[in-house]
């Protein structure tokens, strides 16, 4: 079937980076609200998913959509749902920071199946469907080849409203910056996942990711070689909130050290 998938993903890429060159021009030039703690939005975010959702819906007539910003399009009788943030990382668009991106996945019977990050300022767009493997720019990538945790460059995604589970984040990020290659925080948890899958990082945690967060970095990794669970190792729920994303090869040390930092 996944020749099924090869449209959607070409559609995706270029509705993506339609509405990366939307967020270009408006980078730096448009001002943020809060819609809760720490949490950030702007005309930009809007801008770009109204774009998205106009491109897809007029290339697959009766999809379904959920996005970050305006909600659900809902049909219990459609087996095909996109899955959107317009604008992942709208806290650091909003200072100036260049660490944010667009991303599309697509969902079939509740698989996702389709997944593309596109990252303006890099000019890059990461790509995946299943069965076809994962790129950028065209170019096919893999996850890293770190065999072990001492030897790992870990992505942390915390949560906005850090302050709920401080200690339990706090615990995470001393275990994973000590004996192995340190941690990063980009503030794009879609951008983080696409990194896994291009072997920038080996490993992406997170306590509270949204869908619209992972479904297109999901796709990525396991295309590009990775594997996707929950923190504890149990199959990835995509309507869930934890998730582990690694290169694979360190996957077992990741879940035991998860579980070590803050025992459940």
């Amino acid at each position: 079937m996944s020749d099924e998938y090869r449209e959607p993903r070409a559609v995706a890429e270029r509705v993506a980076e339609e509405a990366g060159r939307l967020l270009l021009a408006a980078f730096g030039k448009v001002e943020a609200r809060e819609k809760g703690p720490a949490d950030l939005v702007t005309s930009a975010d809007f801008d770009s998913q109204r774009l998205i959702a106009d491109r897809l819906a007029r290339a697959f007539p009766g999809s379904t959509l959920l996005a970050e910003e305006e909600g659900v399009t809902p049909d219990p009788d459609c087996p095909w749902r996109w899955i959107v943030d317009p604008l992942d990382g709208t806290m650091n668009f909003a200072h100036g920071n260049p660490c944010w991106c667009v991303s599309i996945g697509l969902e079939y019977r509740g698989d996702p199946v389709v997944g593309v990050i596109h990252v303006p300022l890099l000019n890059t767009t990461y790509s995946a469907a299943k069965g076809l493997g994962a790129t950028a720019n065209g170019q096919a990538i893999r996850v890293g080849k770190a065999e072990s945790l001492s030897v790992a460059l870990t992505g942390a995604c915390l949560p906005s409203d850090f302050a709920r589970e401080a200690d339990r984040q706090t615990a995470y990020f001393r275990r994973f910056s000590t004996g192995t290659h340190s941690l990063r925080r980009l503030g794009s948890s879609a951008w983080s996942l696409s990194l896994v899958a291009a072997g920038g990082l080996d490993i992406c945690y997170a306590t509270s990711m949204q869908p619209w967060d992972a479904a297109a970095g999901v796709v990525l990794v396991r295309e590009a070689g990775g594997v996707v669970t929950g923190l504890a190792g149990e199959p990835h729920d995509l309507y869930g909130r934890g998730i582990l994303a690694t290169n694979g090869r360190v996957h077992g040390e990741a879940v035991r050290a998860l579980a070590e930092a803050w025992p459940a």
